[in-house]
């Protein structure tokens, strides 16, 4: 079982020993940096062992995935870095549009 908090704590004590200020800057990446570990947990358990679910479970975990993991690294990449996402491989990733 993860430590969320012991996580979130070595992520601010790490960013506060290089010089990340303010102190809420750094609760802020330590959280977008965490919330979604769960996600990534069930990610690697499938990787693990791809044949352990059927289609409809991979299709969950992918769009459960993908709705919440993309958006906090992004969060969290401004924040920490000041780079904002960009659409590298051109596909619309920053449009609406289909």
């Amino acid at each position: 079982m993860l430590r969320y908090d012991m996580i979130r704590d070595a992520i601010e004590v790490a960013l506060q020993n290089e010089g990340y200020e303010p102190e809420g800057r750094r609760k802020e990446i330590a959280f977008h940096m965490t919330d979604w570990l769960d996600d990534l947990k069930k990610w690697q358990s499938f990787c693990d062992d791809p044949n352990s679910m059927d289609s409809k479970q991979v299709e969950a975990l992918l769009t459960a995935f993908l709705l919440h993991v993309p958006n906090h690294l992004a969060a969290a990449s401004k924040l920490m870095l000041g780079v904002p996402v960009a659409d590298i491989f051109e596909v619309g990733a920053l449009s609406n549009d289909d």
